[in-house]
């Protein structure tokens, strides 16, 4: 993403949070930016544009963090503390305007914003309930969608706790506590079994597809460290930099990924990387405006 348009969507997620998205006018938003109106709709078609896309870069960013700590985790429960590190950094940082916001989407008179959010946090959900199956094993499989509960409610009331009394925090070290509590809660139910309570996440909303999908960063990853072992054109390292900066932007440009993946399958030690690249894309979640 270009700084410019960066500094666009941040600058208008600071007035929605303090003046709400249906009192804040592209105008103002032109001023506070520098820009003028015209200049800012050549980035933007409408105000409800600019509001889907602040909430694709959220997504984005927190989804690239969390699939980057992944890789360079030695286990599971290593990038699953990672992982709460990351969200509840993110939470805290971005709260004032979630909390304004996600009362107003609702009321919109498109619906798929309202739809692409709750959509993002039931994936967030489903990753959460496979990740205590992967650490615990299958004797918590039955009680991992209420151990996802169990986790986000202690995230949201600690959250609350610092965001009220303005307490410096430290987020590795809340994810540590918070998993540590974690295995105290798993530990207590395997010895007295009650009965579930809440049916599976990974069992709802399985038209978003219940597969977990590589990241394509990830597959770029690879790809820098094939080309380091065979020498390559210049052409092939050219097209995985301008491929890994487009897979960066929040709307990346059709046109150009798939010129890039068709300059790579053309490659010695890229071609294999460059299929499975396509497929990793192909996964990605739909952006709200086509």
């Amino acid at each position: 993403m270009n700084e410019k348009k960066r500094k666009i969507l941040l600058a208008a997620m600071k007035l929605f949070s303090k003046k709400s998205f249906h009192q804040t006018s592209m105008q103002q938003i032109a001023e506070v930016c520098g820009l003028s109106k015209g200049s800012l709709y050549t980035h933007f078609k409408s105000k409800e544009t600019l509001l889907s896309d602040i909430f694709i870069y959220y997504y984005q960013l927190l989804n690239d963090q969390i699939a980057a700590a992944r890789q360079e985790s030695d286990t599971v429960k290593e990038a699953f503390v990672r992982e709460i590190a990351i969200r509840t950094r993110h939470y805290c940082a971005f709260q004032e305007f979630f909390l304004m916001q996600v009362k107003e989407i609702r009321g919109l008179e498109d619906p798929s914003l309202n739809q692409y959010v709750r959509r993002e946090n039931l994936l967030i959900m489903q990753r959460t309930e496979k990740r205590i199956i992967e650490m615990y094993g299958p004797a918590v499989q039955s009680y991992a969608a209420d151990l996802t509960a169990t986790l986000r409610g202690m995230m949201i009331s600690y959250l609350r706790e610092i965001i009220e009394k303005e307490k410096p925090c430290d987020f590795e070290e809340l994810s540590r506590y918070l998993v540590c509590q974690l295995d105290a809660a798993v530990q207590m139910i395997l010895e007295r079994k009650p009965v579930p309570f809440f049916e599976s996440y990974l069992l709802k909303g399985k038209k978003f597809g219940s597969e977990e999908a590589v990241h394509p960063l990830h597959m770029i990853k690879k790809m820098k460290e094939a080309v380091q072992l065979q020498k390559e054109s210049a052409i092939i390292l050219d097209s995985i930099a301008i491929l890994e900066q487009e897979l960066l932007e929040v709307k990346p440009r059709q046109a150009i990924v798939e010129g890039m993946l068709f300059n790579l399958k053309k490659g010695h030690s890229t071609k294999d990387l460059a299929k499975e690249l396509e497929q990793a894309v192909k996964k990605l979640p739909e952006t709200i405006h086509k």
